[in-house]
């Protein structure tokens, strides 16, 4: 575009802002200096372009770049919003003329309605993050009165015979409508006041009820889907909870616009699985005696494959990963009848974790625990159920379930330290349930286990009395309250509560962290991945590697000597990975073109051993090459000497080993870990 138009002020910017987001100094300025010297120009034509560009600079900052975080979007439309007002200001100050087409009120109203949005959208990251409660009613009310602008304005035009403003007054409607049914809380506030623009006649009915603002915008265009799709949400809320309507509202909104329409498929998703849990729960309860309806979790997971995107926000992947769960469990006995379904839920569910802020998302903690339990993989299951009780200390069922998660295991996988749930790991957990449920909940859920695990529970508090950490002497006391019945136990409760109260006299100090704890444990609560067990190729048919290692000839001797040693003769307890090395590993006589190909097509990873050797060898950007058909984050660039990276891979994070040993081989051995639950 811009080769073809050298001056056009839009493609510039865009350019600008492009290779901003790329972090690509040296073109971003070479463009920015082009864009300088055509702003420069003083005439009535130059300062209408300039608004135009600032216009379109706002609206590609606000509707087509997306950030990774709630933080970085504020600032992405906070920027957006000073666009816009910049070249609506500029365009108010032209004068009309015989030889210029000024900026019309219709397209100043146009830019306006799209500041409108962009604050919608800034009040609806700013519920996200902390910031004061006044400059949150200021952008939510500047949102509304621009709304509400825009509408009179299309709305006298529209009246005029002119068909085409149906759009604007009807899009500005069903925004208006958003704004009002999803603050209700925050409308609620004793400081809050709605803006005078709401008591004109117009919005007089949309204030008492905001259903009628999307009443109003269907009946301005009936072929607006999104008016459906809002007002499809609108009824989803747990506020009003009238799912026919919902479905009607978003069935109607589908066909309008069968493509690209996630936030209609996401919405009726909802709307399906909300129904769903309700028929579920009358079930469980006895409230009914007719099983809860499973076609209606096939049409929810149907919807979820068409909302799932690079986009998907954690809550959508997390409720698709839920439909999936319920979907591989029987809802009366509560058994796995479909394990495929489970490991799809296992997969969207670990999507949602990378997702930014999955991995402080509770419900998805949550819900990944209740996948792994059913398909018996026990420690994976306990370490997500007590991140779940970290993230959401409001949330005290987890913290219920974790405490029953915990005792089932003992008879599951006993408590060894190799293979079982050490008292150091039981210790944590409990300690971390102690501190979010009361005393008197905490010892109702530790009572229903005193008869069958009684000895586990002695050997926890001994650890937690040879520990001395200062925090888990409540948690003893806890468990030693607990009605304890043959007198060998309660011989041992004396003995307990004798040395407690021997520690109390001698010193008042503990240590705040029990040094015994393996360091395996650390690992296994801060990262959602089994740090000990066997590797995915000795367990997964399809895959015949765990690594592929992709070298120069040059640093043969490190990879065999000291990385293979790493990887494949690690430490007791750690996991041996199955390594490719093609020095080694491919069959005499075969074409090493094809031996390449098959072995990272059957590897879960491709570790790239950069130097300045191997970017030169044509060999080796052949295997890069071969690396990128697969998914990005299989791809491990190892910096092992400094060098320029290839284009192709130089936006990956890269480990770096460029300051040579103790390298960080911990860091490598988590990422290759990633698959495994």
């Amino acid at each position: 575009m811009h080769k073809n138009m050298p001056e056009s002020l839009n493609t510039l910017a865009h350019l600008c802002q492009v290779y901003k987001d790329m972090h690509r100094n040296k073109e971003e300025m070479k463009f920015a200096e082009m864009l300088d010297i055509l702003l420069q120009e003083n005439s009535d034509s130059s300062q209408l372009r300039k608004a135009r560009c600032l216009a379109e600079q706002g609206y590609a900052i606000a509707f087509e770049i997306h950030a990774k975080d709630n933080a970085s979007n504020a600032r992405r439309y906070k920027k957006a919003v000073g666009f816009f007002k910049r070249a609506l200001t500029l365009g108010q100050k032209l004068e009309p003329s015989t030889k210029l087409s000024p900026m019309t009120d219709d397209e100043q109203m146009v830019w306006k309605h799209y500041l409108a949005m962009t604050y919608n959208r800034l009040d609806n990251i700013q519920k996200e993050i902390p910031i004061p409660t006044e400059d949150r009613f200021e952008t939510y009310n500047t949102g509304l009165l621009l709304f509400c602008e825009v509408i009179c304005f299309f709305n006298n035009i529209r009246s005029q015979g002119y068909e085409w403003a149906k759009v604007y007054e009807s899009r500005s409607w069903a925004n208006l409508g958003h704004m009002l049914t999803r603050n209700e809380k925050f409308l609620a506030h004793e400081n809050y006041c709605l803006p005078d623009c709401l008591n004109q006649n117009i919005f007089q009915k949309v204030r008492d009820n905001p259903f009628v603002a999307f009443e109003i915008a269907i009946k301005v265009d009936d072929t607006n889907f999104m008016a459906y799709s809002r007002a499809g949400c609108a009824y989803n809320r747990a506020n009003y909870a009238d799912y026919e309507k919902a479905l009607k509202m978003l069935n109607r909104s589908i066909e309008l616009k069968p493509t690209s329409n996630w936030l209609a498929y996401s919405a009726r998703m909802n709307a399906y699985l909300f129904l769903y849990e309700k028929q579920l729960k009358q079930f469980s309860n006895q409230d009914s005696v007719k099983p809860p309806d499973r076609v209606l979790l096939n049409k929810a997971a149907e919807d979820g494959k068409h909302c799932h995107s690079n986009d998907s926000s954690v809550i959508d992947l997390t409720r698709v990963g839920r439909i999936f769960y319920l979907l591989g469990v029987d809802p009366q006995s509560n058994e796995v009848i479909d394990e495929g379904n489970l490991h799809n839920a296992v997969d969207y569910l670990k999507v949602a974790l990378r997702r930014p802020g999955g991995f402080e998302s509770a419900s998805t903690h949550s819900c990944l625990a209740s996948c792994l339990w059913k398909l018996q993989k026990f420690k994976g299951a306990l370490a997500h159920l007590l991140k779940a009780v970290e993230c959401d200390s409001a949330n005290e069922d987890d913290a219920k379930l974790l405490i029953k998660y915990l005792f089932e295991s003992y008879t599951k996988l006993g408590t060894s330290s190799d293979d079982g749930v050490p008292e150091s790991y039981s210790m944590f957990i409990l300690n971390v349930c102690y501190k979010e449920l009361r005393s008197d909940e905490f010892q109702s859920e530790l009572k229903p286990f005193t008869q069958n695990y009684a000895n586990e529970l002695f050997e926890i508090c001994d650890f937690g009395l040879k520990s001395k950490c200062a925090e888990y002497v409540s948690v003893i006391e806890i468990i030693t309250a607990v009605p304890f019945q043959t007198k060998q136990d309660l011989q041992r409760v004396s003995d307990i509560l004798q040395q407690i109260a021997e520690m109390r006299q001698t010193t008042t100090e503990y240590n705040s962290i029990p040094s015994s704890i393996p360091a395996y444990i650390e690992n296994l609560v801060t990262y959602p991945q089994l740090p000990k067990g066997p590797s995915k190729a000795s367990l997964d048919s399809s895959v015949d590697y765990d690594v592929y290692v992709s070298y120069s000839s040059n640093d043969c001797d490190w990879v065999t000597r000291i990385l293979r040693s790493h990887l494949e003769d690690p430490e007791p307890g750690r996991i041996k990975f199955k390594t490719c090395l093609p020095d080694r590993d491919f069959q005499l006589g075969k074409s090493i073109f094809k031996s390449r190909v098959h072995s990272i097509e059957k590897s879960c990873h491709v570790l790239l051993i950069l130097t300045p050797e191997y970017v030169s060898d044509k060999l080796c950007q052949y295997e890069i090459d071969q690396a990128l058909t697969k998914p990005r984050d299989s791809i491990i660039p190892l910096l092992l000497h400094k060098c320029k990276l290839p284009k192709t891979i130089s936006q990956l994070a890269a480990l770096d080993f460029t300051s040579g040993p103790p390298y960080d081989w911990d860091r490598l051995r988590k990422h290759l870990q990633m698959n495994y639950l």
